[in-house]
């Protein structure tokens, strides 16, 4: 093997090996339409829920804030989740 065929053989490798690092990540990252879990969903629509929350509610203080949900969830009988959302959808109803 001369230094020609030698080099042509370590380029060869180099290329392999740059190729292979450049295709392995891509191939572990997730799928994007995979089926979500219910828990998955549920985590989602609260964080959702909790984000527009805190938007809708946003020059109204920690305390305002705190009592709304409170209120909510006695008259609704509901967990905090659906009390932050009955709260803006009640404010939007009276907003239009």
């Amino acid at each position: 093997m001369d230094t020609t065929e030698l080099l042509l053989v370590m380029l060869l490798l180099l290329v392999g090996a740059g190729v292979a690092y450049y295709l392995l990540p891509r191939r572990t990252q997730p799928v994007p339409n995979v089926r979500q879990s219910p828990i998955q969903q549920d985590f989602g629509r609260q964080s959702e829920v909790q984000r527009d929350f805190a938007r809708v509610f946003s020059m109204t203080s920690a305390e305002g804030r705190e009592a709304l949900i409170k209120r909510w969830m006695d008259r609704g009988g509901c967990d905090r989740t659906e009390a932050m959302r009955l709260a803006t959808e009640e404010w939007r109803r009276d907003n239009r």
